[in-house]
C-alpha cells in the first residue's frame, strides 16, 4: 500500500484479488468503464505465473492439434491487438522447429484431435509406435499453415518450411539461416510475439488504470503484501508487513484473480529456446502438476537437466552444462481440473466461475493465458457492468499501453548497472509511482535485476538504501532486507549473489 491509498469512498466500487496479469487487465478494462476499483495482493505486483512464465505472446500452435480454433483463433487476434497497441513490451518473435522427418505424427494427431489419445486404442498405438507422438515435417507444414490461416495471413507454403541447404526467409531484416544437421534434416519456421517484462506490463497495465481514475474522479487503490480477510459484506484488508492500519471495505463485486492459488520432442511436448537479451537464452518450459504452495514451486534439477539434454541434442556446438545455467525459475499456472492423462493436454482456455450464495458476489477467473489477458479482462468487465446496470462505454482494443519508464530494448540484461534507467533518480521515480515495499519487489519484478549477471550485495545494499530514504522501509531494515532478498534469489531462482 502506498502513500495515495485512502479509505474506498465511492460507489460501485469492486474489489479484485490478485494483481497478476489477469487481475490487472480486468481493472483496467472497469476503470476504463467508469468503476471505482481496490486490487489486494497477499504478496507483490506480478508475483505468480506472470513473472514465470515463457514470456511468449502466441496463438497456441499446439491447440491445433487438440481442435481448439477458437483458443488459437482468440489468441491470434489478441496477439495483433498487443502488437499494436503495446510495442514498448511486445515484439515480432521468429521461431524455428527442427524436424527428424518428413513423415511421422499424423495418426496420432488425428487421434489427439478426435480425443481418443487417451482411449485404449491410444495407448495400444502408443506402445506399438513408441516414436508416434513425433510430427514430421508435412504435419507441421499444415499446421503451420491452418495458423496462418487463422491469424488472417496470406503468407504461402513456400515460406513455412525449408529443408537442408537453402536459407530461411527472414521477413525482419536478419541474417538468413543454413540449416545442417545430421539428425533433425529439416527446419520450420513460423512467427509469434514476445513480451520481454510480462511484470513490467502488468505494472503498465495498473498505472494506466490510476491515470484513468484520477482522470474521472474514481477510487483506484494497489494494496501488494496486504491480505483480504471477508466478515459478511464487509472486506478488511490487512497488511502483512505491518506497515499500515487495516483498511475495511464493502465492494459490490469480488473478482478472484489470484490465478493458482484459488517445438516437438520426442515425448510429444513443445519445448522452446527464446531469446531473452543479446546475451541469454530462455529455455522451457516444461509440464508438471504441482500441488504445493505456489509461491514455494522451483524448477527441479531433473527438469533442468531434461532442457540442457534437449538442446544439446538439437543444437550440440551449444554443449551446454549445469554451469551455463545463470537463472532458472519455475512459475504455476491455474489450470482447471480435469481427467487429462498429463498437464500438456488441458485445455488453456479460461472462464469465470460465479458465486452469488454467499453475502458478496464472487467471480473466480479459471484458466488463460498472458496472450489474451485483455480479452478475459473485457469478458470479465462486461459480467460486472451488466451485474451493476452500468452500460459499457469504451474498449480497450485500441487503447495504447502506456510508455514504459524501462524501454522495450532495456526490459532484460542489457541493462547495465551503469545504464540511465539505473539512475537513482529514475530508481526513486520508480520506488514512488509502482507500489514496491521491499527490496525483492524492486529486484525482481521493477528494475528485472534478477536476469542481470553483474547484480552483486554492493547494488542490493544501494538499491535497499534508496527504499529507507523514500520511507519504504525503515533504515534499521536495511540488512534484514538485503538479506531476504539474497535468500530468495538463491532458493527461488538458483541465482547466488
Amino acid at each position: 500500500m502506498t502513500a495515495d491509498s485512502k479509505q474506498v469512498v465511492s460507489r460501485p466500487v469492486v474489489l479484485v484479488v490478485g494483481a497478476g496479469i489477469n487481475g490487472a487487465a480486468v481493472a483496467r478494462e472497469l476503470t476504463l468503464n467508469g468503476v471505482s476499483v481496490v486490487v489486494v495482493d497477499a504478496n507483490d505486483i506480478a508475483f505468480g505465473a506472470t513473472s514465470r512464465s515463457s514470456r511468449l505472446i502466441h496463438g497456441g500452435l499446439r491447440y491445433l492439434e487438440r481442435g481448439d480454433f477458437a483458443l488459437v483463433r482468440e489468441s491470434l487476434r489478441e496477439r495483433a491487438i498487443l502488437l499494436k497497441t503495446a510495442p514498448d513490451f511486445v515484439r515480432p518473435l521468429r521461431l524455428r522447429i527442427p524436424v527428424r522427418r518428413r513423415f511421422g505424427g499424423l495418426i496420432w494427431s488425428v487421434l489427439t484431435f478426435l480425443g481418443w489419445d487417451r482411449s485404449w486404442f491410444g495407448r495400444f498405438w502408443l506402445r506399438c509406435f513408441p516414436n508416434a507422438r513425433e510430427r514430421g515435417l508435412y504435419l507441421i507444414r499444415l499446421g503451420l499453415w491452418m495458423y496462418d490461416r487463422l491469424a488472417g495471413s496470406a503468407v504461402g507454403w513456400d515460406k513455412l518450411a525449408s529443408s537442408a541447404g537453402p536459407p530461411l526467409s527472414d521477413q525482419f531484416g536478419g541474417p538468413a539461416l543454413r540449416w545442417s544437421h545430421p539428425t533433425y534434416r529439416f527446419v520450420c519456421e513460423y512467427f509469434d510475439a514476445q513480451i520481454l517484462s510480462p511484470e513490467r506490463f502488468t505494472i503498465a497495465l495498473l498505472d494506466d488504470a490510476r491515470q484513468l481514475a484520477q482522470e474521472r474522479s474514481l477510487t483506484f487503490e494497489v494494496h501488494t503484501h496486504t491480505l483480504a480477510e471477508f466478515h459478511g459484506r464487509e472486506v478488511r484488508l490487512i497488511d502483512r508487513l505491518g506497515r499500515n492500519s487495516t483498511i475495511a471495505l464493502r465492494p459490490d463485486v469480488v473478482i478472484n484473480a489470484t490465478g493458482a492459488w484459488g517445438d516437438a520432442t520426442l515425448d510429444g511436448r513443445m519445448v522452446f529456446v527464446l531469446p531473452l537479451g543479446d546475451e541469454q537464452t530462455l529455455v522451457g518450459t516444461t509440464d508438471e502438476p504441482f500441488d504445493a504452495r505456489p509461491e514455494t514451486a522451483v524448477a527441479e534439477p531433473r527438469e533442468i537437466n531434461y532442457l540442457i539434454d534437449l538442446v544439446n541434442s538439437v543444437l550440440p556446438s551449444a554443449r551446454l552444462t549445469r554451469e551455463d545455467v545463470v537463472l532458472s525459475y519455475s512459475g504455476v499456472r491455474p489450470l482447471p481440473f480435469g481427467n487429462a492423462d498429463s498437464p500438456a493436454s488441458i485445455p488453456r482456455g479460461h472462464w469465470i466461475e460465479e458465486n452469488t450464495r454467499g453475502p458478496l458476489p464472487i467471480l473466480t477467473l479459471i484458466g488463460g493465458k498472458l496472450t489474451t489477458c485483455r480479452a478475459l479482462g473485457e469478458e470479465v468487465a462486461d459480467r460486472v457492468l451488466s451485474r451493476l446496470r452500468i452500460p459499457r462505454i469504451a474498449n480497450s482494443r485500441e487503447r495504447p499501453i502506456p510508455d514504459s519508464r524501462v524501454p522495450c530494448d532495456r526490459q532484460t540484461s542489457e541493462v547495465s548497472e551503469t545504464s540511465e534507467v539505473f539512475t537513482d533518480a529514475n530508481v526513486r521515480d520508480i520506488i514512488r509511482h509502482e507500489w514496491v515495499r521491499t527490496l525483492s519487489d524492486l529486484v525482481e519484478r521493477r528494475l528485472l535485476l534478477i536476469f542481470d549477471p553483474r547484480l552483486g550485495q554492493p547494488r542490493l545494499r544501494e538499491l535497499a538504501t534508496l527504499l529507507a530514504d523514500e520511507g519504504v522501509i525503515h533504515p534499521d531494515q536495511i540488512n534484514s532486507e538485503v538479506a531476504a532478498t539474497i535468500d530468495r534469489l538463491a532458493s527461488i531462482y538458483g541465482e547466488c549473489v
